[in-house]
């Protein structure tokens, strides 16, 4: 891993003159940059190669998961960035280890923009970047590909506590009748039709999604996701996103939430891009919000 000094990078232009700096820290003993804007302080860990805490500033409240040790590999917390779809991955788990284990190759910050790049991808993949800035009291959180050989999407997830209830809309259709799809997981296929699941609650357009022990995995269409915990709202949105689109994969049901069996605990808060052409730069933002209730 490289730390370069400051320089111009393509997308210093989203961020404006008078951004928030990200400073220096140490988080559970890793190395680690913090910020804080507008009410809000994030902190973003190197050795993880991810934002590992978003939440009130000036408090030790955190409404992401983040286990103090990277023991179980597939806990290790925040935000997850993947390159999918996932079926096309070898043996569909795990997640390449540049994507998810690795630390970042190249790491800048200047002007309010921290940008991670991360180690080349394997198979085809193109290389990913991570980019933070603020834009207010919104943490945007970029992902950029580039090269490859093969067509891509961006697969943006948070790791929340299992704690967390999430809220959602659905809306009827002739092919999608519950207005959502179950997406394929330990817990079955694809389905179009399926039983209401034990972790759904529907009032109105209104589902919510509580952690009950059991594997569930559900698609929505593209929207912002609302999590609640302990006072707190998050809100995970769809940023801007530029690039060739060649495919909709999950049938666009892009805006998805996986609830865990009961020994790991974990929800996770996801939004998917369209799949991307290969070869041709890309670019999925997601944006992050908090609010008292």
């Amino acid at each position: 891993m490289k730390f370069l000094a400051p320089l111009a990078v393509m997308c210093a232009g989203w961020v404006s003159a008078g951004a928030t700096e990200w400073q220096p820290v140490t988080w559970h003993g890793e190395p680690a940059f913090a910020s804080a804007s507008a009410g809000w302080r994030a902190v973003v860990s190197v050795t993880r190669g991810r934002l590992m805490h978003f939440g009130p500033d000036g408090q030790d409240t955190n409404l992401l998961l983040a286990p103090a040790t990277r023991a179980n590999r597939n806990r290790l917390g925040g935000h997850r960035l993947w390159l999918g779809p996932q079926t096309s991955w070898k043996g569909f788990w795990p997640p390449a280890s540049a994507w998810e284990y690795e630390e970042p190759a190249k790491v800048t910050s200047e002007g309010g923009l921290l940008r991670f790049v991360m180690p080349e991808s394997p198979d085809g993949w193109p290389r990913l970047t991570r980019t933070y800035h603020w834009a207010g009291a919104e943490l945007i959180c970029g992902a950029e590909a580039s090269g490859g050989t093969r067509p891509a999407q961006f697969i943006h997830i948070l790791q929340v506590p299992a704690s967390m209830e999430v809220k959602t809309e659905v809306h009827p259709e002739s092919d999608f009748p519950a207005g959502y799809v179950r997406l394929t997981s330990t817990a079955g296929p694809f389905a179009t039709r399926f039983a209401p699941p034990p972790h759904a609650t529907l009032a109105g357009s209104t589902l919510t999604l509580r952690h009950t022990g059991a594997v569930g995995k559900f698609g929505f269409r593209p929207q912002p996701l609302i999590g609640t915990l302990g006072g707190f709202s998050l809100r995970v949105a769809r940023g801007t996103q530029t690039g060739a689109v060649v495919g909709e994969p999950d049938e666009g049901f892009h805006t998805q939430v996986y609830l865990s069996e009961e020994h790991e605990a974990f929800v996770e808060l996801e939004e998917l891009s369209p799949l991307f052409a290969p070869g041709s730069p890309a670019r999925f933002e997601l944006v992050l919000s908090g609010a008292r209730l």
